[in-house]
């Protein structure tokens, strides 16, 4: 297999936690025996692979994390402007969020102290220099925003995890507060997108002073 290929058997755990996520699951209570089940493969076989139910599903959200990740790169490579990045980005992970939410669920996921969590948070921190991750797409964008302007990691940090937060804040906003939201997505993604953009002007100008 090529770097970055799962073997079948693998591929066909993770098809099987997002399906089972996807029709429903609890993914806090999902058993390997269920897991296998959908995945067509025999439990014992999994544990060839997987040393618990938690590397099966944290790897799975993972997985579909970085392929949404790519597909979001996509996106805003094709915007000239940060203005432009910010929006597409948002648009893409509104349609996400209304197929299986798998996107939301991994951050949501990242957020608590469960075993899943631990797990999830040891292959992110492991993951190859090519794997993109949200927080690094948004780097990228603020990077690009700030060339040639000098100001310190930190304030660039500031930015990407202020980004990160509205990001979230929205995905949020697609379900608990769906019902009590008086605002509807178009004017929250345009909300969103012209307060990262003020951030970031605000940055460069108090430099260029």
């Amino acid at each position: 297999m090529g770097k970055g290929e799962l073997a079948p058997k693998v591929e066909a755990i993770y098809q099987a936690v997002i399906q089972l996520y996807a029709e429903g699951a609890d993914l806090n209570n999902l058993t390997v025996a269920e897991i296998t089940a959908k995945a067509g493969i025999g439990k014992g076989t999994a544990y060839d692979y997987f040393a618990n139910k938690e590397e099966m599903i944290a790897g799975a959200l993972f997985y579909e994390m970085k392929k949404s990740c790519q597909s979001l790169s996509e996106y805003f490579k094709r915007e000239k402007d940060l203005y432009g990045k910010i929006y597409a980005l948002l648009s893409q992970i509104e349609k996400k969020l209304a197929g299986t939410g798998c996107f939301f669920r991994t951050l949501h996921l990242m957020m608590d102290h469960s075993a899943m969590s631990d797990t999830m948070r040891k292959m992110i921190r492991g993951r190859e220099k090519d794997e993109i991750l949200l927080d690094d797409l948004l780097r990228i964008m603020i990077e690009d925003e700030l060339s040639g302007t000098e100001v310190l990691p930190e304030d660039k940090e500031y930015l990407v995890l202020n980004t990160i937060s509205n990001i979230i804040c929205f995905a949020m906003s697609q379900y608990d507060m769906a019902n009590v939201m008086c605002l509807d997505n178009e004017t929250i993604k345009q909300k969103i997108c012209r307060g990262v953009c003020w951030e970031v002007e605000r940055l460069k100008e108090t430099k260029a002073q």
